[in-house]
């Protein structure tokens, strides 16, 4: 089949069989499979498949019979392919303009409160009596830094988004400025880069809405920005 090749190719392996479950038997995640459906939704010769179709059909067998039928009974509300991914909407070059200069502001500002935290906070380490106290508050200070460099991303998702939701943002766009400053402090939190395959990263995430069960651990190195979905 088709899709065989297609997840083959993906997964650098030389064959996939067609009733090998796409997670527990070969070894797939999130990410390979998001790429293997925006690879065959490429293709106008095979059906589009979603993510979740991949999860409520893990096998290619059961994924062709089920997308090979949602296609040849097509219904009234069904909506066509070129309204699905819509048609692209031309920018000015002022919009090209502003987004990148509300970007610069957005790293700009980031770094001043950055630089005014560490001044403040090396003035009341710099205070202290003594090695005892002076090491004492460099911990605190270490650590109150920390837990706010860990906490601001959690604050901007929630702040600049709310719940992510299934949609398309046009590039340049005041939505497309804040998808970007979100997905720059998830992705560059230390909870992120430092703690992947602990339970802090699984508390990162699930704060970030995602929706993970008891007693998992995710070791993948793709921090995921839409949490949500």
């Amino acid at each position: 089949m088709i899709f065989a090749g297609v997840l083959a190719d993906i997964l650098g392996i030389a064959r996939v069989p067609v009733d090998s479950h796409f997670f527990a038997d070969l070894g797939a995640d999130s990410m390979l499979m998001a790429r293997f459906c925006a690879r065959i939704r490429k293709r106008a010769d095979l059906p589009s498949v979603t993510i979740k179709d991949v999860y409520q059909h893990p096998t290619v067998r059961r994924l062709a019979l089920a997308v090979g039928n949602a296609a040849s009974t097509p219904t009234a509300a069904e909506p066509s392919a070129s309204t699905r991914t819509g048609v692209p909407i031309a920018t000015s070059f002022l919009e090209y303009i502003l987004c990148g200069t509300l970007q610069l502001l957005a790293v700009a500002a980031y770094a001043c409160v950055a630089v005014v935290v560490l001044s403040a906070g090396y003035d009341w380490i710099s205070a202290g009596s003594g090695s005892p106290e002076i090491y004492l508050r460099s911990v605190g200070f270490g650590g109150a830094a920390f837990a706010g460099m860990g906490t601001v991303p959690i604050l901007a998702k929630w702040l600049l988004i709310g719940r992510w939701k299934p949609q398309q943002i046009r590039i340049w766009s005041l939505a497309y400025v804040r998808f970007w400053i979100v997905r720059t402090l998830v992705r560059s939190n230390p909870l992120a880069l430092l703690f992947v395959g602990s339970p802090l990263y699984v508390l990162y995430l699930r704060a970030l809405g995602a929706r993970i069960g008891r007693d998992v651990a995710i070791l993948s190195q793709n921090v995921p920005v839409c949490t949500d979905l």
